[in-house]
């Protein structure tokens, strides 16, 4: 089973949802208002599944990329204290935030990406057990993709067994994770143009080995998602005659 989504509405709701029936909502860089977020679940059809990225004030500092422009707002001291999952004010009200939008958008799945510029460590080892140990999840299923190629090793898969995280890969750049009966396949594309069919192909195939979410990111992400529910309909087909 493959649930394809994109990252955001990359065209208007109502055509999207026409289309699929997943979506991971962004809101790591800029949270909507609870208010937007009601909006986005009321115009959502019966059946339709959001995941959502966890506020960037608990994983990305000031000079990430991607971290959010609340963040920017906040004097140089606060800012001190965002990312890496440290623990202070500013990730606690994020995840409080984060939370909160789960709720609003009857979401089940939260994503973490952390940035390059986190790298294992002692401190930041530290700082991510304590988080994931402490953070309330309930019904969640929490999603970590790190940016980081020394991730990409043994060491991820313990971190992710020891707080009982999925970890998200992207299959055109990534191994797939060895262990889990689920996984969440994140493709950031091209920066330019579609997916070629090699790829699209290597997308299906890797889905095909585990009941699966995939979260299309790039410019054309809306039509490579299309491609790729036309390729696995017609692989499907061509396997029932």
């Amino acid at each position: 089973m493959l649930k394809v989504g994109c990252e955001g509405f990359s065209i208007g709701q109502d055509r999207y949802w026409r289309t699929f029936s997943f979506v991971e909502a962004k809101t790591g860089e800029r949270m909507p208002r609870q208010a937007t977020l009601a909006e986005w679940k009321a115009g959502a059809p019966r059946g339709a599944e959001f995941a959502l990225q966890a506020f960037r004030l608990i994983t990305h500092g000031r000079e990430d990329r991607g971290f959010p422009e609340a963040g920017k707002k906040l004097s140089r001291s606060r800012q001190d204290r965002c990312g890496a999952f440290r623990e202070s004010l500013e990730a606690s009200e994020a995840w409080v935030s984060t939370k909160a939008a789960a709720e609003i958008l009857d979401a089940k799945i939260v994503v973490f990406e952390t940035p390059i510029s986190f790298q294992p460590g002692p401190d930041s080892l530290r700082d991510m057990y304590r988080f994931f140990k402490a953070a309330s999840r309930g019904r969640l299923t929490f999603v970590w993709h790190s940016r980081g190629a020394a991730w990409r090793t043994g060491l991820s898969e313990r971190v992710c067994a020891d707080l009982g995280l999925l970890r998200a890969y992207d299959p055109l750049r990534e191994a797939a994770p060895k262990h889990g009966t689920f996984r969440y396949l994140r493709s950031r594309g091209p920066r330019v143009g579609t997916l070629s069919v090699d790829e699209l192909s290597t997308i299906r195939l890797a889905a095909q080995e585990a009941p699966s979410c995939l979260v299309l990111s790039h410019r054309d992400a809306y039509r490579d998602g299309v491609r790729l529910l036309e390729s696995i309909a017609s692989h499907v087909s061509g396997r029932s005659r």
